[in-house]
């Protein structure tokens, strides 16, 4: 038991790690931190599109969180679904970043990253793909947990997980679809989620997620 523990926590470990490298490469872009106080200016006019970029990547980043706290093992197939996650996190953060920025310099009329149709219907490939993959790798995470000798309530919530996660995996699916038809529409998608998630949560009476309110397994409850 304290071998697999030990291992689920430098697991973690990597995890956090690879999320905390995603959010520097997100705010400096690979680059130099500004040094110069035109740089700075910069810097502070994408500070909204870092803010946007870091709450997606904390989602995710909780998302794994939550799934640890149902007390998953760090088997095997969780193991190579985190690495992938990793591996993920750290190819998502470039598309995100240029669709942040994008985003910002649209609301504020003064766009200069993201000049054609074509490079606009690319980025929106590229970001639901991500997306998608993103999310489809959470909802197989806690797909995982399903296995474990979860209680009722504790199984209900992951059921939930896996639902909320695959709902946005598909808009990742269907707006990286539509780059390639409409591209106008793409983006228009992720406007939908917190309907669909809505509708779902209110469709099969849940709560919502919490590690907190994770029943124990069901074997200590007899």
């Amino acid at each position: 038991m304290g071998e697999q523990a030990n291992s689920a926590g430098r697991l973690d470990a990597f995890v956090d790690a690879a999320f905390a490298f995603a959010v520097t490469l997100l705010v400096i872009g690979g680059g130099d931190v500004p040094s110069s106080y035109s740089g700075l200016e910069q810097a502070v006019r994408n500070a909204p599109a870092f803010a946007i970029g870091f709450a997606f990547l904390a989602m995710f980043w909780h998302g794994h969180v939550r799934w640890r706290g149902y007390g998953t093992s760090a088997g095997g197939l969780p193991v190579l679904i985190s690495l992938v996650l990793v591996f993920l996190v750290l190819v998502y953060v470039y598309p995100l970043r240029l669709m942040t920025i994008s985003m910002v310099e649209f609301v504020a009329r003064d766009i200069r990253t993201v000049r054609t149709a074509a490079e606009a219907a690319n980025l929106f490939t590229l970001y639901g793909i991500g997306f998608m993959a993103m999310a489809g790798a959470m909802a197989a995470l806690f797909a995982t947990s399903l296995k474990a000798p979860l209680s009722a309530d504790a199984r209900a919530n992951v059921r939930g997980e896996i639902g909320i996660w695959l709902i946005l995996a598909t808009s990742g699916l269907v707006s990286a679809s539509l780059s390639r038809v409409a591209p106008i529409a793409a983006p228009w998608v992720y406007s939908l989620i917190p309907v669909a998630i809505g509708l779902f949560v209110w469709r099969h009476n849940w709560d919502g997620p919490g590690v907190s309110e994770a029943p124990p397994p069901a074997s200590a409850d007899r």
